[in-house]
């Protein structure tokens, strides 16, 4: 026994509907309890109209196709968002060594366009991973940096701290000849005090 539920019954009405949309259609149900569609209504029994909708047809409007394919809000890419064309990091080239007895690297970016600090935009130096200095100049120094190797990466900021732009990370390692103790202890007689030999 087929009841009104039943899928069979659902997708039959289904299949029926779209065919019959210009005339008048009718639901009956019969002894068995089986649910009935029809463009004629049984003589021995009662049935009830159907109300049939059509189907909502598009409208087509000029310039449809634009405004579909319009990115929409959210789904900008940093660099549309950013004021900034490129950022990067010219000195110290990636990969390369840097000889630095005192430790003393310089660092130095390329920004196009140049740094708008009247919006309050800055330059964020981060090094292995630590944000190290900021500012509004496109080179600045790192101090003391011990021999081995670090990476490198710069972001302008904007008022609120914001990421408009970062630069490709770079590695570099630092160099350093190994001093005498001797001339340490010139260049540096209080860090390196010599070494008292004999007597009391």
């Amino acid at each position: 026994m087929m009841r009104a539920n039943s899928p069979l019954v659902l997708l039959l009405a289904a299949l029926i509907l779209p065919s019959v949309l210009a005339a008048e259609v009718y639901r009956w149900v019969d002894d068995q309890g089986n649910v009935h569609f029809g463009d004629r209504p049984p003589a021995d029994r009662a049935s009830d109209p159907v109300d049939i909708r059509e189907p909502m047809r598009g409208v087509p409007f000029e310039g449809a196709r634009e405004a579909l394919e319009r990115p929409v809000r959210g789904e900008e890419t940093d660099a549309e968002a950013s004021p900034y064309r490129n950022l990067a990091i010219v000195r110290p080239e990636d990969g390369t060594g840097v000889r630095a007895n005192d430790g003393n690297v310089t660092a130095e970016v390329d920004l196009e366009p140049a740094l708008d600090t009247e919006a309050g935009h800055r330059i964020a130096w981060v090094l292995d991973g630590e944000v190290v200095g900021e500012g509004t100049a496109a080179q600045t120094t790192f101090e003391g940096l011990d021999r081995g190797a670090y990476s490198l990466e710069a972001q302008v900021l904007g008022p609120d701290g914001e990421v408009l732009i970062t630069a490709p990370g770079v590695e570099f390692n630092v160099l350093r000849f190994a001093i005498p103790r001797s001339e340490q202890q010139r260049q540096r007689p209080q860090q390196f005090p010599q070494t008292p030999q004999g007597g009391n």
